[in-house]
């Protein structure tokens, strides 16, 4: 969002904030996207500056300061500042995953943010943001002939590297037998506990009924969980689930916050015996339809606006490798039976593969647990791509 060769800094607002529209990006575990939304008449200027971007980013001294410092206060706000999301964000991952680089946060840590170098940013760039690896998704009201003819206007312009672009596939290993982990946070005022699965990736045909089984699990006052933790045997403020695709691996985790007075083993107890029936028997009809009906509606809602349909778009490439697997996720969340749901829990949510937290306050006897820092990955800061003579904004003439 700041200056490229051609453009000063901040051409991006003026671009899109100026004639009623907005600008924003998001980094995901697997990757980063910038959107737009603007009038259509402003859709080849927006071409010829994504594509400057891309091509000439101005990276100085000044700029990298102040946003590293911006990404350390969202560090911050994420994940220092409410003491659950420690649990959540940080530790929970880092027992999940064995080997993934998932088991960190993308945006890492103070410490690895502070050890950064403009060099390391530029060579980033450099590495990634480059036109083999970037998708280009257009939604609205255009002429596809004109839209062509841009493209190849501003874009035909920039290079690949030389350099092919790192691998960075890794496979998760198949668990060999429950795990256990205890965690200590300071002003955590009730404790809370979590089972955890490995599952599948999004691309796994597995994943609309890990997604039916979560809505049952949790979607709701009437959810399973909330019912009976919460409301039934008052021992949980809160309970609930969320499953977890990435492009690579996945999870499903099942978490409580104790109510006053409970003990993390009755958390663990209630927790292990909600799940357990989805094994021990099937769902009923009704739950089915409710979960079904819930979760088509909320993707329904979620594809409203042109800006909405191209997310849907992208993320179903991105996790899936393939954009039209967005078209078929209605059909495929229709389709999930109490069987199938059965199925899954039997295969994924199994005792043996389970992996038990407990998140405590810390005390004198238990202080505040480290999360890990510098987590090993497949691609190296020595892997990415050299930088030249670095980009800075042309002069005015």
């Amino acid at each position: 969002f700041k200056s490229t060769e051609n453009m000063p800094t901040e051409t991006f607002d003026r671009l899109t904030e100026d004639v009623g529209g907005f600008n924003n990006a998001s980094t995901w575990d697997d990757f980063t996207n910038y959107y737009e939304v603007v009038p259509a008449n402003h859709l080849e200027r927006l071409l010829f500056a994504e594509a400057d971007r891309m091509g000439s980013l101005v990276v100085d001294a000044d700029v990298f300061a102040s946003e590293r410092d911006v990404v350390k206060e969202e560090y911050r706000q994420s994940y220092l500042a409410n003491p659950y999301n420690r649990f959540f964000g940080l530790f929970a991952p880092q027992t999940i995953y064995q080997n993934h680089p998932y088991r960190r946060p993308g945006i890492g840590s103070i410490e690895e943010l502070n050890a950064a170098t403009i060099d390391d940013v530029r060579r980033f760039h450099a590495t990634y943001y480059r036109p083999d690896n970037a998708v280009l998704i257009v939604a609205g009201n255009f002429d596809q002939a004109k839209l062509d003819g841009w493209i190849a206007q501003y874009f035909a312009g920039l290079t690949n590297p030389a350099a092919p672009l790192p691998a960075n596939n890794v496979v998760e290993p198949e668990p060999t037998g429950p795990r256990e982990a205890t965690f200590y946070g300071a002003n955590v005022p009730l404790p809370a506990v979590m089972l955890a699965w490995p599952t599948v990736p999004y691309g796994d045909p597995d994943r609309a009924a890990l997604t039916v089984l979560d809505g049952i699990l949790s979607t709701g006052e009437s959810s399973r969980l909330y019912r009976s933790l919460v409301y039934e045997q008052q021992i949980a403020a809160q309970a609930s689930s969320s499953p977890d695709f990435a492009n690579q691996a996945g999870n499903l985790t099942a978490y409580a916050i104790m109510a006053d007075g409970k003990t993390p083993e009755e958390g663990v107890a209630a927790l292990r015996a909600e799940v357990a029936r989805f094994r021990d028997e099937p769902v009923t009809e009704a739950e089915l339809a409710e979960a079904r009906n819930e979760l088509v509606a909320d993707l329904l809602r979620g594809r409203e606006g042109v800006d909405d349909r191209a997310n849907a778009l992208g993320f179903a490439l991105m996790w899936d490798g393939e954009a039209a697997a967005a078209d078929r996720e209605v059909a495929a969340l229709k389709a999930v039976t109490a069987a199938d749901v059965q199925r899954v829990a039997r295969r994924y949510l199994s005792e043996q593969r389970m992996i038990t937290m407990r998140y405590l306050p810390a005390d004198e006897a238990h202080p505040p647990t480290e999360p890990n820092k510098n987590v090993d990955a497949p691609v190296k800061v020595a892997d990415l791509a050299p930088v030249g003579e670095p980009t800075v904004l042309l002069p005015e003439g």
